[in-house]
């Protein structure tokens, strides 16, 4: 053999031997990609398509002083790209409705409103569009599976929906198993969406949250999305607005229920707007670094160091704002990252992979001589933003339970405690953060307190579930910003 062809035979193995490298290592990425995030590995882009979903990201501060243990914020921006509003009602939709049927939907008229709109829901739909019925009480039926809504199929629709009948107790993990059946093969060309409409609480089959969690993933394996919409005052709140955050989807609560018809319209517009079924942080952290809040959406721990956090459905045109609360051990003199994070979501059936740049999560530590310099590198719109809206949500979220459980002395003290937090941040960043409409949030928030705990025993009953879930629904509100 001559030299000449034996280096060009070596050059061929090498070039095949990286070939198989490459492939290997991107086969094993979207393998840990899809473990940690419940992903099906479909198609791997870790240099996603021309016009991506941006990430970026701002510190609150980015000098810490050694020997304390510090808060830091990290304001978070997930930006998809622009879709031609002209496209959107070209888009086919499938919209599945788990509808609770329960005893307890009798009362107020709950059933009627519920059913005028559902068939407002079916006026709206295209040619193109595919609805599906379910509904449960001790068990779950399917009325109908996914089916196209034309003239005469939309006619059987709404008969179907006018005869569901009520009894029983509340089974919602049987009508969340039936949707997850029903989106088996579902078309990639399809956006999906799982509205479920319940009263009460779940008292049937699977009851606690992880478990639900676990049924819910298999959703958004599939591009699905579960929006939740809680009826009355009767519901479970805190179980409703978790099983939306699980299903990458939004939380309505309605205690009138003639705007359900709007609520319904505003889903199916989303829907229609879907960019990306679903969306999630992975953060690798470094030792001594603690993910202590993500906007108040679910975090997973995947080990030691590693968290994933569903940040859920990501609509073009829309930007999607929060922010991640740490706890920081500044123990050495010196330069630190929090860690590594990587944006991942999923459209079309194409796992997409976006990093934040390693800047953007950086930190000094300096001495304690040097504290007038760390207090400079606060940012502070970044600052007061995290006290205004971010903490300000997870302080509502802890009041709407004391509300809820009935206890008005905790309320106040969670109020209280707030106001104390909010006077030592002042003082540690040596700039001002409350405003006139923090005090003006908090004022309104204790006037609540005060009306929910005031009048007649069964009166108090009424207002401290309404407060509850105003105060809660608020904090989801405060926490995360849609624009």
């Amino acid at each position: 053999m001559s030299k000449s062809t034996q280096s060009f035979n070596q050059r061929l193995y090498a070039n095949r031997f990286g070939l198989l490298a490459f492939v290997c290592s991107t086969l094993v990425t979207a393998a840990v990609l899809a473990a940690t995030q419940n992903i099906s590995t479909t198609t791997l882009h870790s240099n996603p398509i021309s016009d991506p979903v941006q990430i970026s990201s701002k510190l609150s501060q980015t000098k810490l002083v050694k020997g304390e243990n510090n808060t830091v914020y990290l304001d978070v921006n997930i930006k998809p790209p622009h879709i031609d509003t002209a496209d959107l009602t070209q888009r086919a939709s499938d919209i599945i409705v788990i509808l609770d049927r329960s005893g307890s939907m009798s009362g107020a008229n709950k059933m009627g409103f519920a059913k005028a709109a559902i068939q407002d829901l079916l006026a709206h739909l295209n040619d193109t569009d595919r609805f599906a019925l379910i509904s449960f009480s001790n068990n779950a039926i399917v009325h109908a599976p996914l089916t196209t809504v034309d003239y005469q199929q939309r006619q059987h629709l709404n008969n179907l929906v006018q005869n569901i009948q009520i009894g029983g107790g509340t089974n919602i993990s049987a009508g969340l198993n039936q949707a997850v059946n029903l989106l088996r093969n579902n078309p990639q060309n399809h956006s999906s969406k799982v509205l479920i409409l319940s009263d009460g609480h779940a008292n049937q089959g699977v009851t606690d949250l992880t478990s639900l969690s676990k049924i819910i993933a298999k959703l958004t394996q599939q591009e699905s999305v579960l929006s939740s919409i809680g009826m009355g005052l009767d519901f479970n709140e805190a179980l409703m607005s978790s099983l939306a955050d699980y299903g990458m989807g939004n939380y309505n609560y309605l205690e009138d229920l003639s705007g359900l018809s709007a609520i319904f319209a505003n889903n199916l517009a989303a829907t229609r707007n879907i960019y990306a079924a679903n969306s999630s942080l992975t953060l690798q952290l470094r030792p001594g670094i603690e993910l202590v809040d993500a906007g108040g959406y679910p975090i997973n721990k995947t080990s030691a160091h590693t968290f994933n956090i569903k940040t859920g459905q990501l609509l073009g045109n829309q930007q999607k704002k929060f922010v991640m609360t740490f706890k920081v051990a500044a123990n050495e003199v010196g330069t630190i990252a929090l860690g590594n994070m990587q944006l991942a979501y999923q459209a079309n059936g194409v796992i997409h992979q976006q990093p934040l740049l390693a800047e953007q999560l950086q930190l000094a530590v300096v001495e304690p001589d040097r504290r007038q310099e760390a207090t400079a590198s606060i940012d502070k719109e970044v600052y007061k933003q995290s006290w205004l809206k971010n903490n300000m949500g997870r302080m509502q979220k802890n009041l709407s339970y004391w509300v809820r459980n009935g206890n008005k002395d905790k309320a106040d003290q969670v109020i209280e405690e707030y106001r104390d937090q909010v006077s030592k941040a002042e003082h540690k960043a040596a700039m001002p953060v409350a405003s006139a409409e923090m005090d003006a949030q908090l004022m309104e928030l204790e006037s609540s307190v005060a009306d929910a705990f005031s009048g007649t025993r069964s009166d108090q009953d009424e207002k401290r579930k309404r407060a509850a879930k105003s105060i809660q629904l608020g904090s989801l509100k405060a926490q995360r910003t849609i624009k």
